[in-house]
């Protein structure tokens, strides 16, 4: 029997059927990384990130600044860069709520609103290892509607919002006459309450725009968001006072506004932290309107007899302590919206007059201006001079305000590097040649 020779391929066939096979290769790796990439395309770099935002962003869009959004500048990139600090968007536990108010227009607004935004997005998810997103909010009074184009390009969800109540229905003679002008802005303070009414969020940071985040508040929201069963973080809280197993709000309390011994401080009005909560909110309009709100005494007669007591420094507190005690939290005011404040006040009469009491009441009293400025989260300036007067020379003499007003420029030096803006040669950075 003889067998058929097998017939070789031509050199022309072979390189047909190789280039086939390549042709095919080339196809699938383009077809695999078409579906990584969307798979991964939640991965942002310098944005907030919610999906409300981008067609927020899109309604805006002749409104917002002219930068690259699909960019982020060498600096911002290299720390972005970094393993520790670049989460996917599906691993963010929950956005976070950050929101300002702005009551009329004034000078230096601008320079507050973006330094602070910057701050939170320095301490927010992605960048900051923070599990947690932001999102950015204005409730921007109508006689401030004229000022409010630089907060929408900054990246503020913004919304005009009336004054919650009509001063004019309030029951009280006095507090309907007075509540209007005193405080640092009278009834129209009330729209800090509009926090409690965004409830598309598990959670609303009321901040000043004088204020600053330094670090993360991860602590904050884990301890908020616990599950049953769940052990929250150890908080740095005054007093050592019990946590609630449902935390509805924490504050700081401004002790140097009361007389030495005052039972019923009130609250530091630039840093508020709250469940949104529409029945909260209706209460509050409910205990203004009723305005049991006494002369010197205060509200209910306790909550009372400082600066800004009509407004939400005593209206919260009254809420807090006196309506729904034991559901909030009072921070420790060392470590969160930390002012540099003396815990001592002097005796002006009386026995052991000219002699310093701590002015919480208490035996011992921790002093603000000497925590180690790695400890604190954030910052208000308010007995530090705020940063963009240019404090210089006398002006600031403590450690603790020059250490908050270094970090306030280093924020706006990297916020400045983003938007390819550079400082002059001077002082703080770079932004001041001279005080004032």
């Amino acid at each position: 029997m003889q067998f058929k020779k097998i017939r070789q391929p031509s050199r022309s066939r072979v390189v047909i059927l190789v280039s086939a096979f390549l042709c095919i290769t080339v196809i699938l790796i383009n077809i695999n990384f078409m579906f990584n990439s969307m798979e991964n395309e939640d991965l942002l770099i310098g944005e907030p990130l919610d999906d409300e935002a981008n067609s927020n962003s899109m309604e805006n869009e002749d409104l917002q600044i002219d930068l690259p959004r699909d960019k982020v500048r060498a600096d911002g990139l290299s720390k972005a860069l970094k393993p520790a600090n670049i989460l996917h968007r599906k691993e963010a536990k929950a956005t976070i709520a950050y929101a300002v108010s702005l009551t009329a227009c004034g000078p230096f607004f601008n320079d507050g609103a973006a330094v602070l935004k910057h701050s939170i997005h320095l301490a927010s998810y992605p960048l900051g290892g923070s599990k947690y997103a932001y999102k950015m909010y204005l409730f921007a009074h109508p006689s401030a509607k004229d000022c409010i184009e630089p907060f929408v390009k900054m990246g503020y969800n913004v919304l005009i919002k009336d004054t919650p109540i009509n001063a004019s229905e309030i029951k009280t003679d006095f507090f309907r006459r007075h509540v209007v002008k005193t405080g640092c802005c009278g009834d129209k303070e009330f729209l800090k309450l509009y926090a409690y009414t965004l409830t598309d969020y598990p959670i609303v940071v009321h901040l000043d725009l004088d204020s600053l985040i330094i670090q993360p508040l991860d602590d904050l929201f884990d301890a908020m968001l616990l599950k049953d069963g769940e052990t929250g973080p150890k908080l740095s809280v005054m007093h050592g006072k019990p946590i609630p197993a449902k935390i509805e709000g924490y504050f700081t309390r401004d002790y140097n506004m009361m007389k030495l011994g005052h039972k019923y401080p009130g609250l530091q009005g630039g840093f508020i932290v709250v469940r949104p909560n529409l029945g909260h909110f209706e209460e509050y309009k409910r205990v203004i309107l009723e305005g049991d709100f006494q002369q010197y005494r205060g509200w209910a007669g306790k909550y009372g007899g400082y600066f800004g007591a009509q407004q939400i420094q005593g209206l919260c507190s009254y809420f807090y302590d006196g309506l729904h005690p034991g559901t909030a939290v009072e921070l420790d005011r060392c470590i969160y919206n930390s002012m540099n404040d003396s815990p001592y006040k002097e005796k002006k009469n009386g026995e052991n007059k000219g002699k310093e009491f701590c002015i919480d009441g208490k035996s011992t009293c921790d002093d603000c201006r000497e925590t180690d400025f790695s400890l604190i989260k954030s910052a208000h300036f308010t007995l530090c001079a705020k940063p963009w007067v240019c404090p210089l020379g006398k002006i600031t003499t403590s450690k603790l305000c020059k250490a908050f007003h270094h970090k306030w420029f280093s924020v706006r030096k990297d916020l400045e590097k983003e938007w390819n803006l550079h400082g002059n040669t001077g002082k703080f950075f770079g932004y001041c040649n001279g005080q004032g």
